[in-house]
C-alpha cells in the first residue's frame, strides 16, 4: 500500500512538473514572437538576438530533464519572479549612453545565448537540481546566464536611467543572488564543482 501511494505521489509531482514546463514553453514562445514581430517591424538586432533566446529557452522548458531534487515552493516563486521582474518593470526613460549600453546589451545577449545553449536539457528557472553542468560557458564562471542577464539590464539601465529602472535592476539583482545560493545547494557535486571553478559571476570579484 505504502508503495502505491509513494508511486502515486511521484507521478502527480511529474505531472506538476510537466505542466510548469508546458506553461513555461508556452510564455517564453509567447516573448518570443513579440520580439519577431518587432524585429520585422523596426529591423533592430536586439529584438532578433532576443527572439533567438527566448525560442531555446521555450524548447529547453518541455526538452529538459526532470527534476533530481527541488526546492520549496518560494524557491519557485522566486525563482520565476526574478525571470519576469525585468520585462514587467523596466521603463523606457530619457537620457543615459546609447553607445555603452548597446556594447553591455550586445555583450549581455552573446553570453546569455552561449550560456543557455551550454546548460542545455539541465535549464531550470527556479532553483532545482537537473545535473550538474560543467562544460561551455560553464568553464569559466559558475553562473554564466545569470551574469549575463545582469549584464544586458545593465546595458538597459544605461540607455533609461531612472529611479524606477534602478530599483527594479537592484531587485533583480538581490533574487539573482538568492537563486544562485539556492542552487549551490541543491546541486549535487557543487562543491567539487566550486573548487575548479571559483567565481560565481565576476572573475575576482564574486
Amino acid at each position: 500500500m505504502l508503495k502505491v501511494s509513494e508511486t502515486r505521489s511521484a507521478e502527480l509531482q511529474q505531472g506538476r512538473q510537466f505542466a510548469v514546463s508546458l506553461l513555461g514553453s508556452i510564455t517564453w514562445t509567447f516573448f518570443s514572437v513579440v520580439y519577431l514581430l518587432a524585429a520585422l517591424d523596426k529591423g533592430d538586432w536586439m529584438d532578433v538576438g532576443l527572439c533567438l533566446f527566448y525560442m531555446i529557452v521555450a524548447f529547453l522548458m518541455v526538452a529538459r530533464r526532470p527534476v533530481q531534487r527541488n526546492g520549496p515552493w518560494w524557491d519557485q516563486v522566486i525563482g520565476w519572479g526574478s525571470a519576469v521582474l525585468p520585462m514587467a518593470g523596466f521603463r523606457p526613460a530619457d537620457g543615459g549612453w546609447p553607445i555603452i549600453a548597446a556594447i553591455a546589451q550586445a555583450l549581455g545577449m552573446v553570453g546569455m545565448i552561449a550560456g543557455v545553449v551550454s546548460l542545455g536539457r539541465a535549464f531550470g528557472i527556479a532553483p532545482a537540481d537537473r545535473g550538474l553542468v560543467t562544460t561551455g560557458a560553464y568553464r569559466i564562471i559558475r553562473h554564466p546566464m545569470y551574469a549575463n542577464e545582469l549584464l544586458f539590464n545593465a546595458g538597459f539601465v544605461v540607455a533609461n536611467l531612472s529611479w524606477r529602472n534602478g530599483l527594479v535592476a537592484l531587485l533583480v539583482l538581490a533574487t539573482v543572488v538568492w537563486r544562485i545560493l539556492r542552487e549551490e545547494r541543491l546541486i549535487r557535486g557543487y562543491t567539487a564543482y566550486a573548487e575548479q571553478v571559483r567565481w560565481r559571476l565576476v572573475p575576482w570579484i564574486w
